[in-house]
């Protein structure tokens, strides 16, 4: 599934290209509208004015006040390309074709993103958590959020209520990082555990947007090019690999149903 750095190269590619006029949006599956707060042809001759992200959501904002919110789901993908060019690829759901002879696709084959025209994007973001790069999350926010969690503290960070754009890829690096196993007990953290788990998921998630996300199957940027960050992985999907610190075979284990991967010996 495309986390947060997969979704912020995305909408980095696009912000390159914007403002962008649209000429119509072409919308080639109705199931993939998850809502509808305006009619199509309201966006028509309006102007793409900014790419943004929120968690896993990127935003596309128009200059007459409406939003449209892309989730690319597990296995989704939304990239530029020329107008004249044929659209060869199965599952292409929504285009929205603008001027500068340039159409952006939504691809999805498995369906489980979507499509959301949007007038207020405060009151649909309103649940979810702190971005993990801002100010805001920091040391003392995650310890908030810790305490009393009887809960795996990799169930935590997948929590989307409490930290948002953060998936299992990125969970699994950063918990390396500081040296908790990701079965521990969120509320039995210490301070200075609590610390470099805050400082391994920025470094992480930082690292991965440098690198232009991780790519193992489906996910591509906006240009349609491949992820390097995958090159770079430290344990999630090495299982049985050695451990890039200690050399002992890499373990897996399953939590809240998620494949988990770390090292018996650096992690604790």
């Amino acid at each position: 599934m495309p986390e947060l750095p997969e979704v912020e190269t995305i909408k980095n590619n696009l912000q390159e290209i914007l403002p962008l006029r649209i000429k119509e949006l072409e919308l080639r599956r109705e199931d993939i509208l998850r809502c509808q707060d305006y009619a199509l042809k309201e966006l028509a001759g309006q102007s793409i004015e900014e790419a943004s992200r929120r968690g896993k959501y990127l935003i596309l904002a128009v200059n007459n006040g409406l939003f449209l919110v892309f989730h690319l789901g597990m296995s989704g993908r939304l990239y530029i390309q020329e107008e004249e060019n044929t659209i060869l690829e199965p599952h292409v759901h929504v285009i929205i074709h603008l001027d500068k002879r340039l159409k952006l696709l939504y691809q999805d084959a498995r369906r489980f993103g979507g499509l959301w025209l949007l007038k207020d994007i405060d009151s649909f973001f309103s649940r979810l958590g702190k971005e993990p790069l801002s100010e805001e999350f920091c040391p003392p926010y995650l310890e908030q959020v810790l305490q009393g969690r009887q809960t795996a503290i990799k169930n935590l960070l997948l929590n989307q209520n409490l930290i948002s754009g953060l998936g299992n890829i990125y969970a699994d690096e950063a918990l390396f990082m500081a040296g908790i196993r990701p079965d521990r007990q969120a509320a039995s953290l210490s301070v200075r555990e609590i610390e470099g788990l805050c400082c391994g998921i920025k470094e992480v998630l930082t690292k991965s947007i440098k690198y232009r996300g991780t790519t193992f199957r489906d996910y591509r940027d906006g240009k349609r090019q491949p992820g390097e960050f995958q090159n770079h992985l430290q344990v999630y999907g090495r299982f049985n690999q050695a451990c890039p610190n200690c050399g002992q075979p890499l373990k897996r284990t399953r939590i809240g149903g998620r494949s988990s991967h770390y090292c018996e010996k650096c992690q604790h």
